[in-house]
């Protein structure tokens, strides 16, 4: 279980808090499997004509987002699965919104405990969270439109969670691999994992498709992404060459090719976007 608490995966804007963006952490039985609870402090009046971009890049991580329109009395809850690939997304409103949003942001490995349904066509998903958590939209939705105080929202949702979560779910040879994976930093050959954990190569891609959506291997790139992300904001003084052996890319120019194709820009452009975003 170590593996998966000392796994702490990064956005693309690490540093950032604003009254419309904070993180909060979970309970400790919930700390295995949720990254964070995330939203505004209370509600808060969006512009017309105020476009936010967002860079996402794929964090590990599956969300659940609830946002509460309280200029047009509605409520929106949207279902974002497992990601491989960087996405800029924009919000461009049309009139003055008062709003406030809501999240849970599990662990890509966890999600699937609280789902009513398999995870095998999450992959790159975006969409109404009651395809996945109807259970939750409807225990959460009108609980979060009487209270906008992210604390309060916290607990009302961790006591949900607590309430739904069953670990006579999890997949043990599912469990092991990502253990692996996360003990070994994303750096290793999938039929060594299989070797490792005494199953097949077609039963851990199996096991993998059911409970995450994505393939063993896809995981594994994607956790080493985000150890030589995480290093790259806080391991001061190591050379890219460091990385290379650390993780066991196969020269530099690997290591940048897989850094852009998953963060969507250079190295040099992504710590400038972390650092600009510093919460002061």
């Amino acid at each position: 279980m170590k593996y998966f608490n000392n796994y702490r995966p990064l956005t693309a804007t690490p540093y950032q808090r604003s009254e419309t963006y904070v993180e909060m952490e979970p309970c400790a039985a919930l700390k295995p499997y949720i990254r964070c609870f995330w939203g505004s402090k209370d509600i808060y009046l969006q512009e017309t004509g105020v476009t936010e971009q967002n860079v996402v890049v794929p964090d590990t991580c599956m969300d659940i987002i609830f946002t509460c329109d309280y200029t047009n009395n509605q409520l929106y809850s949207g279902f974002c699965g497992m990601d491989d690939r960087a996405v800029l997304s924009s919000d461009s409103p049309v009139g003055r919104l008062h709003l406030s949003i809501f999240g849970i942001r599990f662990y890509a490995w966890s999600a699937v405990l609280f789902s009513e349904e398999p995870m095998r066509a999450c992959r790159n998903f975006c969409g109404d969270a009651s395809i996945y958590y109807s259970w939750l939209v409807r225990e959460l939705g009108q609980k979060l439109w009487e209270t906008a105080a992210i604390e309060e929202r916290v607990r009302l949702a961790e006591v949900a969670l607590l309430g739904r979560m069953d670990l006579r779910r999890e997949d043990t040879i599912f469990m092991e691999a990502v253990a692996e994976i996360l003990s070994q930093r994303g750096a290793l050959r999938i039929h060594e994992l299989a070797r490792d954990i005494h199953v097949s190569d077609r039963q851990i891609q199996r096991v993998f498709q059911e409970n995450m959506g994505i393939s063993p291997k896809r995981f594994a790139s994607l956790v080493r992404y985000q150890n030589l992300w995480r290093d790259i904001l806080t391991a001061s003084g190591r050379q890219v060459m460091d990385e290379v052996c650390l993780l066991q890319y196969t020269d530099q120019a690997h290591l940048m090719r897989e850094f852009k194709r998953y963060h969507g820009m250079t190295i040099p452009q992504a710590c400038a976007l972390a650092r600009k975003t510093v919460a002061f």
